[in-house]
């Protein structure tokens, strides 16, 4: 198995909430708690949503794929490009317009190397899933540059440690799921989902410290 396949199932199937510890950096961004202000509560709280839709849509493609149903897959896939467009309009407000454009390229790149993966996982193509898997790595990176360069708050080493975190994620449910690992794959789907979580209240804080006046 290519080692950095390996190296992302290992990290995904840690159910401890200490994800970027494999890495050697912090669990995650040194930012202030979130407040519990109304303002600053909604917006944990949308994110929250936001980010776990993302998961759940996915989700919904993996399983369809590899079911064959392709009614499912394409209703899944269009959900999760909808789900990206909400996000990365979530920033429009504070960042503007063409930030929230730039983002919506950067999970566009995300979602297309999850998809790769998924597809290589149900035509067995394996270089095409360690394509996928540099793909991930790469976009992890970018999307890590991005927004520790839009927010002070976001150191992007640990950044880069949790998107890895959550690639991992997806790499190994789609790995569970082609081999009807159910068992294993609904505790990917736990570690995943509070994985993601942790990632939401993250960006949340950094925000209610980069932008105090709005919260």
């Amino acid at each position: 198995m290519n080692i950095k396949i390996l190296a992302m199932l290992l990290l995904a199937l840690c159910v401890q909430p200490a994800w970027s510890a494999s890495y050697g950096e912090p669990a995650a961004p040194t930012a202030k708690p979130v407040a519990t202000e109304p303002a600053a509560l909604s917006t944990r709280l949308a994110l929250r949503d936001l980010w776990v839709e993302h998961i759940f849509w996915i989700r919904n493609y993996a399983i369809a794929n590899q079911a064959g149903d392709s009614k499912q897959a394409t209703v899944a896939s269009t959900e999760v490009v909808a789900n990206a467009t909400r996000i990365a309009n979530s920033l429009a407000p504070l960042y503007g317009q063409p930030a929230a454009d730039q983002l919506l390229k950067l999970l566009a790149g995300h979602w297309g190397a999850v998809k790769h993966y998924s597809d290589a996982a149900v035509s067995k193509n394996a270089a095409g899933k360690d394509t996928a898997v540099k793909e991930l790595t790469s976009n992890a990176k970018a999307i890590a540059a991005f927004l520790a360069k839009a927010n002070p708050n976001l150191p992007e080493a640990s950044l880069v440690a949790m998107l890895s975190a959550h690639g991992g994620h997806h790499v190994a449910q789609i790995d569970q799921l082609a081999m009807k690992d159910y068992t294993a794959e609904a505790k990917t789907w736990m570690a995943m989902r509070e994985h993601i979580l942790t990632l939401a209240d993250t960006l949340t804080a950094a925000l209610v410290k980069q932008f105090p006046d709005k919260f």
